[in-house]
């Protein structure tokens, strides 16, 4: 074994990867030599392979491709009802060089709209006809259908679904714009006339929210055969931080008839409502809430006790009821 280690072969291979410098050696002369063994080994790599692309290229292959679609030659006032596959398998062989071109770039086969069954085989063959020397074995979907309607335009709401998440403490003000808030939407008359509003497809999400919102929003481009009239939407609302408000209510019956009185007790109650910091010193002067009894909720009872029904009355404020106390009141009926 020692013998195996110490024949020059051997010695020479274990000196071109061996770390380092003997003694007395130059060290820019063996670095130079070792880079150039480096640049020559890579050199001869990158031959070889180039050589062994262009040997194995020039044979012949057979290979499936995914050539992209699209339709041609539609009249203005027609329509697709049903949307053309997105791609069509053809079983292609060739030489390897030609296959290599068509794998990197396939073409676009633009299907001649000539009747309502369409060959795609002649399409292909067609559409791949300056290639010489290449063949189509199959073609998948062989025959598609192609139905065409009279083209029209609707013109339908935007709808938005969103859920928001606000920090503790704020809130919405008002209601959100959306801009546009609605869309026309062309194609045929059979799929266009029963959609009456364009659901956007993302849910808006946002948590944690506490400043106004300004966001754009795309609209899906995978409508099929349907043409919109906007490709996005704008998202906005103001936000606040609110803070809690407290007032007093008396209790007022209502549809009480001629002649008749009714007492409660107590007499008032108290409700909290939150209202946004800007608004909180407005709001405090007025009486923003009433709170009444319907009579025929009284003439219906028969424990003694009804809970009052809470009306706001200034709607240009942001308010919002949190509670109100007491829940249920007693009540007296006076016939004069």
């Amino acid at each position: 074994m020692a013998e195996f280690f110490n024949h020059p072969t051997i010695k020479k291979v274990k000196d071109f990867f061996k770390f380092g410098t003997k003694p007395g050696t130059d060290v820019e002369e063996v670095t130079f030599l070792r880079r150039e063994k480096v640049i020559v080994f890579i050199g001869a790599y990158i031959t070889a392979v180039a050589l062994w692309f262009i040997v194995n290229l020039s044979s012949s292959y057979s290979i499936n491709l995914n050539l992209p679609i699209e339709p041609g030659n539609i009249p203005e006032d027609m329509a697709l009802t049903e949307e053309l596959p997105e791609y069509v398998q053809a079983g292609v062989s060739g030489d390897g060089w030609q296959l290599l071109s068509l794998h990197n770039d396939p073409p676009t086969v633009v299907i001649n709209i000539e009747s309502e069954e369409i060959n795609l085989f002649d399409q292909v063959r067609q559409r791949l006809s300056y290639l010489q020397g290449v063949d189509i074995a199959k073609v998948q979907p062989l025959m598609i259908r192609m139905e065409l309607e009279p083209k029209i335009s609707k013109k339908i709401p935007i709808v938005l679904n969103r859920e928001i998440n606000f920090q503790n403490r704020y809130g919405m003000i008002g209601e959100p714009v959306i801009s546009p808030d609605s869309l026309v939407i062309t194609g045929a008359a059979s799929r266009v006339s029963d959609i009456n509003e364009w659901i956007v497809k993302d849910t808006l999400k946002l948590n944690d929210v506490r400043n106004d919102i300004s966001q754009n929003i795309a609209l899906s481009e995978e409508t099929g055969v349907l043409e919109l009239s906007e490709d996005g939407i704008r998202f906005e609302a103001d936000i606040s931080e609110f803070t809690e408000g407290e007032t007093t209510a008396y209790i007022n019956t209502r549809g009480l008839p001629r002649g008749q009185n009714v007492t409660y007790n107590p007499a008032s109650i108290t409700i909290t409502y939150d209202v946004p910091i800007e608004q909180y010193a407005e709001v405090e002067n007025l009486q923003p809430y009433q709170a009444y009894v319907p009579y025929s909720e009284i003439l219906e009872d028969s424990t003694g006790y009804v809970t009052p029904d809470i009306d706001l009355v200034e709607p240009e404020y942001e308010l919002r009821l949190r509670n109100f106390k007491p829940k249920a009141v007693a009540y007296f009926t006076v016939i004069n």
